[in-house]
């Protein structure tokens, strides 16, 4: 607490005494005495005087004065401004008038007493309106209560100085934040240019037509996929880290680092997801990189297709314009050293397609209501049977399904249309 607001609290503490002093007093003597003294040494007034007015309609006559050297009224006629200021004030209640002056003038303070002991005393500022020497009025308040509303508004001042150093605080904070943040966004923004350097686009391939939508659910993805083609060979690989954002997004750097390391080793899809299984578990073992895949070669020459999938969504094969999901099973690779994967064959020909996906488009939700896998399915095979791109049919059935809404998670979809020719440069549609 500060000094000031100490002298407030000191300055009613001393009202209080003077009730109690006044209270055991029945002589204006006694009332005189302790009025005057109180003025001095607590309103702090250089003089003061004490002044009666015996009638309803009489005139203010001086009773008591603290300097008798120094000039003061003798008497303050009931029909002079400042007379008439003090009856409308406080005549009402029949109280002496305790004033103080100050060089011939009324200083802006006084006192009203009831002159009965064990009465309540009242306390009134009076303050006086002037207009060069002529009064043209005065306001009369209740002392403590205008040294009250001093009081609370040094502690409103008190606090809002307080706030106004907090929103200081604050700004300079929200600066800090949004030039962190700023930062952050240039950061995230190279990471997204990275990731899409490291995905890459699809090769263009004699004998068949590749497409790839890419969409993360912020700047960067936990999504992967990877397409190469040798020696009329052509090899699909989809994977799909567990989580989201930063985290889930450099989990995808991991796993491309280790799936071109053993790519061109495995023979087949399921030699390639134990060979990258092992890397990862083995090297990141205590990071708990976990995460689903898919992988698929498709032989150009003959149609021979081979798949292995680790706890992936189903590779889709249309055929004769039907869907057929080959469901490979199969843990989150990551989860342990040692684990194998089941190797399917199957065969397609000329005109069929090979769709492979992530979660994130069937799992797309509106309320309470998924996209499915009935409307997915319906939309790569309408596309397919039309001759069009597959995966650009699915992003819009599901952004026509959202209506305005986001994806919750990545969304990945690469498709193969085995003997069609595709004159388009080849390009990854991302959103």
């Amino acid at each position: 607490m500060n000094g000031e607001i100490q002298q407030h609290l000191d300055r009613l503490r001393a009202f209080g005494g003077l009730r109690r002093e006044l209270r055991v007093l029945e002589d204006l003597e006694g009332i005189a005495r302790v009025a005057l003294r109180f003025a001095v040494d607590v309103l702090g007034c250089a003089r003061a005087a004490l002044y009666c007015a015996e009638k309803e309609d009489g005139d203010y006559v001086r009773l008591a004065v603290t300097d008798e050297t120094r000039a003061t009224p003798a008497s303050i006629e009931r029909s002079s401004p400042l007379g008439q200021a003090l009856a409308d004030a406080v005549w009402t209640t029949a109280d002496p008038i305790v004033t103080a002056f100050g060089e011939g003038e009324p200083m802006a303070a006084a006192v009203a007493l009831r002159g009965s002991a064990g009465q309540p005393l009242g306390a009134l500022l009076v303050a006086g309106a002037r207009l060069d020497e002529e009064l043209l009025g005065e306001l009369a308040f209740d002392v403590e209560s205008v040294l009250a509303v001093r009081l609370i508004a040094q502690l409103r001042a008190e606090e809002l100085a307080v706030l106004e150093i907090q929103e200081r605080e604050l700004v300079g904070l929200l600066r800090d934040v949004e030039a962190r943040d700023e930062i952050i966004q240039r950061d995230l923004e190279e990471a997204r240019r990275f990731q899409r350097q490291m995905l890459g686009t699809p090769p263009r391939i004699a004998g068949a037509a590749v497409e790839v939508v890419y969409t993360p659910l912020g700047l960067v993805g936990g999504d992967l996929y990877a397409v190469s083609a040798e020696d009329r060979r052509v090899r699909m690989f989809v994977a799909d880290a567990t989580g989201h954002g930063v985290r889930a997004s450099l989990t995808t750097m991991f796993i491309k680092s280790g799936y071109e390391a053993v790519r061109r080793s495995a023979p087949d899809p399921a030699s390639l997801l134990a060979a990258l299984n092992e890397t990862i578990a083995h090297t990141y073992r205590s990071a708990e990189m976990l995460f689903s895949a898919v992988c698929v070669d498709l032989d150009l020459d003959t149609g021979r297709l081979w798949i292995a999938s680790a706890a992936h969504p189903p590779a889709c094969i249309v055929r004769a314009g039907a869907p057929v999901l080959l469901e490979a099973g199969g843990a989150f690779l990551g989860l342990r050293p040692g684990m194998k994967f089941g190797l399917h064959e199957d065969r397609i020909a000329p005109g069929d397609g090979v769709y492979l996906y992530t979660d994130g488009f069937v799992e797309a939700r509106k309320g309470q209501e998924q996209f499915g896998d009935e409307r997915f399915q319906a939309a790569i095979v309408d596309a397919h049977v039309r001759g069009e791109k597959a995966g650009a049919a699915v992003l819009a059935a599901v952004t026509e399904f959202l209506a305005g809404g986001a994806l919750e998670d990545d969304g990945t979809f690469v498709g193969l249309r085995f003997g069609v020719e595709d004159d388009s440069v080849p390009s990854v549609r991302s959103v």
